[in-house]
């Protein structure tokens, strides 16, 4: 298999910060309980104290949960609790959005499985697919994969699926949203294919359920139990939420640097739309002699190489910005960020949730800030609808010049008359506004020749406008 660059502070999941119920009382294998002592997490957190004792028990689940919360110890720790380690046959499909989700995910199942050497394989695009097909025809037992990816392994007839007992979609809104639906319902239909009477037990795990989400549980999943710690509040509690607003779209560079100066992050994400605002910005800010940060790009330009090196260096805080787009961030999981700046306003309200969650990971403490222009506040008012979550206005000394907050006592933030024109206020069902049938725009973006926003039908302007 082919290895990825080496990085010593990517294996290690982070440290969970909760008083939970303590692992030694879930009737775990001594191995596992060992492992999580390694990790140094002793302690389950909301989602994992009721997901883990119920995949245990065999039934399939839907689990909604805050980004952040711990959802990949959830599935990971009941599956290698399950699996039959003497079966050198794939028995674990966990399918994933992007290759950087899927290689965090295959470093938490071999840091679990370190004692009892469960082969633990990552299938993902934008490298040699020869190394991957050999690991997986030598003895692979649970596969992390892109679903692209695994269709063309499958196709070439190299994986097969006649043993698979546990089929888990991490983050399953995010693979709605990039089109790869389509995809997995062709994995499911040939693992239910190769079933031969064999009980298939699902998990799936999502910030946010919808409904094209449970239409295909339906479909695949027969019956299965709801868990929600997510409640009414999709996003951590822990985290400072809050915007600027600002009236000239002109003068948009201008205000973020007095954002950055006022708040002074020290190891921050900043999010944008489109690959060319991250590459921008990246450029701007790079030559500005008073700003004393390090900065670094990550978009859908860059190659498999440079992506990781980049990563690798923010994780060790070899640099402070970090500018991204949705799509290259998705799924980062990294200790220690303080803040999280949207220099675009998301273009979807889950854009929002994700893209805050990358900060108060595992109980730490964050600040999400986005930026928007004036006639951006409807959409502003529309996330905190979606999160039922009042943002809090801030303000820059001199601030004259800039929009004022429109605010009505009326305002539709409510959560029912939110949802109830979602999609007529984008001029049609959300499906409608994402490629679904185009494979090869499905393989691209899975191989990262189109990582970016822009390639899966999203518009530079808010739906809204």
């Amino acid at each position: 298999m082919e290895k990825p660059i080496e990085d010593d502070t990517a294996v290690k999941a982070p440290v969970q910060f909760t008083t939970g119920k303590p692992y030694s009382e879930f009737g775990l294998d001594s191995s596992i309980i060992e492992s999580l002592k390694v990790m140094g997490i002793t302690n389950a957190t909301d989602i994992q104290e009721k997901a883990i004792p119920v995949i245990l028990q065999g039934k399939s689940v839907i689990a909604q949960a805050q980004t952040g919360s711990g959802k990949t110890l959830a599935f990971s720790i009941p599956i290698l609790e399950k699996l039959d380690k003497s079966l050198k046959s794939v028995q674990s499909l966990i399918l994933v959005p992007t290759r950087e989700l899927c290689k965090q995910v295959a470093r938490v199942f071999e840091e679990l499985s370190k004692k009892d050497r469960v082969e633990v394989v990552e299938v993902y695009g934008g490298v040699s697919v020869g190394p991957q097909m050999d690991a997986i025809q030598h003895g692979a037992q649970v596969v992390v994969a892109t679903p692209g990816r695994l269709m063309d392994i499958h196709e070439r007839g190299i994986i097969r699926f006649d043993h698979v007992r546990f089929i888990t979609l991490d983050e399953a809104d995010r693979m709605l949203d990039m089109g790869f639906f389509p995809d997995i319902e062709d994995i499911l239909d040939k693992v239910n294919a190769n079933t031969r009477g064999r009980a298939i037990q699902f998990t799936l795990f999502s910030a946010t359920i919808m409904d094209e989400i449970k239409q295909l549980a339906s479909t695949f999943m027969g019956t299965y139990e709801e868990i929600n710690v997510s409640q009414d509040d999709l996003t951590v509690s822990s985290t400072s939420q809050f915007y600027y607003l600002i009236k000239d779209r002109h003068r948009k560079y201008e205000f973020f640097k007095k954002i950055l100066q006022a708040e002074r992050p020290q190891h921050a994400i900043i999010f944008t739309n489109t690959k060319n605002t991250a590459e921008f910005l990246e450029r701007r800010l790079t030559q500005e002699r008073n700003m004393n940060y390090r900065i670094h790009g990550l978009h859908g330009n860059m190659g498999q190489g440079a992506r990781e090196k980049v990563l690798i260096a923010f994780k060790k805080r070899e640099f402070e910005l970090l500018i991204a787009t949705d799509v290259a961030a998705r799924g980062l999981d990294i200790d220690d960020v303080d803040y999280v700046f949207q220099y675009d306003v998301p273009q979807y309200e889950e854009n929002y949730v994700h893209r805050i969650g990358r900060t108060s990971r595992m109980g730490k403490v964050g600040a999400a800030v986005m930026m928007g222009i004036e006639d951006e506040y409807a959409f502003i008012c529309r996330i905190e609808g979606y999160i039922n979550k009042t943002l809090v206005r801030k303000h820059l000394p001199g601030e004259d010049q800039y929009a004022q907050d429109n605010r009505k006592g009326g305002s539709d933030r409510k959560g029912g008359d939110y949802r109830r024109d979602r999609y007529d206020s984008r001029g049609g069902d959300r499906r409608g506004s994402r490629p679904r049938n185009a494979r090869d725009g499905r393989r691209d973006s899975d191989s990262g020749k189109n990582d970016d926003d822009s390639s899966y039908g999203l518009t530079k302007k808010h739906p809204f406008f």
